[in-house]
């Protein structure tokens, strides 16, 4: 797996919070019908994120937002010198919201 990085995309300051520190705590319906997930950071900052964007130090691109859960592949090393995709999420915190 070759990592490429590519500038100009990213749209939120996720990328600097380990994937721990985060909580999904709501969703938003955008005019056109697009989900968004409302991200909660460690300093209480809330992030508003979509599928295409990216969360976690570990390249966390999220692949799909559902009304209850963040998916996302991670790009971690594999222990001897490349990369491998590793599937995480973040559901909704019972409560939040």
């Amino acid at each position: 797996y070759e990592m490429r990085f590519v500038t100009g995309v990213q749209t939120c300051a996720l990328p600097i919070f380990d994937l721990k520190a985060l909580r999904m705590v709501g969703t938003l319906q955008g005019a056109s019908g697009s989900l968004f997930a409302l991200v909660e950071d460690d300093t209480g900052g809330i992030h508003r994120v979509r599928t295409g964007n990216y969360m976690g130090q570990n390249y966390g691109r999220i692949v799909g937002v559902s009304e209850t859960r963040i998916e996302l592949i991670e790009i971690v090393p594999n222990g001897r010198g490349g990369w491998v995709e590793r599937p995480r999420s973040l559901t909704l915190e019972e409560g939040a919201g």
